[in-house]
């Protein structure tokens, strides 16, 4: 069916703090969002995050090359669209994710089936791993363990915690308290920390001791070799590749960790996230997604490899808003849902409810471009 209409917007959610990861410094959640319309009125939306890449025009300007295109041809539209412009193939992944992620959703529509059962069906629920101890550079690490704790009774099986990067003497002592807390069910998340490998395993070898779940994100998503050299020398599960995409650098970077960590749109959206997961399963990997929760509930719906989903509870302050909103048993019909700990998702596919006007929480108007 021919698409008539695309909607582009851009909005950003101010955190009620800075975040502080390292010297990084995040004082808003930013997303673009795309959706896209075919003549019979059938829609199909995706989300990201930008990550300081200009997303909003990138989707704009795909958003021209594709418009009349039959949506039911996805494939081609999406070889088209990357053939357009090789060189540039790194810098318009997330807008390529987004185009491919929206596509499936009208597929699904068409098809009236949740994604998980379109692609085949294996499960019904997924394990939630949440994200624990953000802003601890403004908590004590007793208030965090405490979270980590309150977090178990709920029902979490593993919880991940977000190192600060620059500290490493801070970051022993704050992994070492956590991990005690809940004992081979804590995992800790490096992003990005570390630029050579003689000070990463400086420090990783003192978390060896410590029984952490996995170690995530040692170096920067190019910096392959160096992830491989050092998980060759830990005992710890090293996870990595939420910023890859490409089937050979997929199955170079997934031989030698052993977590991979797909993320829909960043790898090439739903066509890249089954190519990445099934290399992964032919390696003998498990993969753990990256974030947005109501896509990678799907893939984890249809994987047996994939061992569930992160959920993202970024709060000022953790206190009785630990505790789950939804149960597994209030899910809605054939809807996949989460473990336990964690509201119901939204479906991607299946009828799901059009997206409504964006509005952003930080007060502004969002940007927003329509085609034609």
């Amino acid at each position: 069916m021919q698409i008539s209409k695309i909607t582009i917007a851009e909005c950003c959610v101010s955190l009620p703090k800075i975040l502080r990861l390292g010297p990084v410094e995040i004082s808003t959640r930013d997303y673009v969002v795309v959706r896209i319309e075919t003549q019979d009125g059938v829609c199909g939306e995706a989300i990201g995050y930008p990550r300081g890449t200009p997303l909003f025009e990138t989707l704009s300007n795909m958003a021209r090359r594709i418009l009349d295109s039959n949506s039911d041809m996805r494939r081609r539209l999406m070889v088209n669209l990357e053939q357009a412009n090789v060189p540039a193939r790194a810098a318009l992944t997330r807008g390529l994710s987004l185009i491919d992620i929206a596509l499936w959703d009208i597929a699904c529509k068409r098809a009236r089936q949740p994604l998980f059962q379109f692609i085949g069906g294996l499960r019904t629920s997924a394990e939630v791993t949440v994200v624990a101890g953000y802003y601890v550079d403004q908590r004590s690490i007793a208030d965090v363990v405490d979270e980590v704790g309150r977090l178990a009774d709920s029902g979490y099986r593993r919880v991940k915690i977000m190192l600060k990067g620059d500290d490493p003497a801070f970051d022993v002592k704050y992994v070492s308290a956590v991990a005690g807390k809940m004992p081979g069910r804590v995992a800790a998340d490096a992003h990005w920390s570390w630029n050579t490998l003689t000070e990463a395993k400086r420090i990783c070898r003192q978390f060896d001791g410590l029984g952490l779940n996995f170690l995530e994100d040692p170096f920067a998503a190019s910096d392959i070799r160096l992830t491989h050299e050092l998980r060759r020398d830990l005992v710890t599960p090293i996870a990595a590749g939420e910023d890859i995409f490409g089937a050979r650098v997929v199955s170079d970077l997934v031989h030698g960790i052993d977590i991979l960590r797909v993320d829909a749109t960043t790898v090439g959206g739903i066509t890249g996230a089954i190519e990445a997961i099934n290399i992964a399963a032919a390696a003998g990997r498990t993969v753990f997604p990256h974030a947005f929760c109501p896509i990678h509930v799907q893939l984890a719906c249809a994987f047996p490899n994939v061992e569930g989903v992160d959920s993202r509870r970024i709060r000022s302050r953790s206190s009785a808003s630990a505790t789950p909103q939804c149960s597994r048993r209030e899910r809605r019909g054939n809807e996949p849902s989460p473990g336990a700990g964690e509201r119901n998702f939204n479906r991607l596919g299946g009828g799901g409810k059009a997206l409504a006007e964006p509005r952003c929480r930080c007060g502004q108007e969002p940007t927003l471009i329509l085609f034609p």
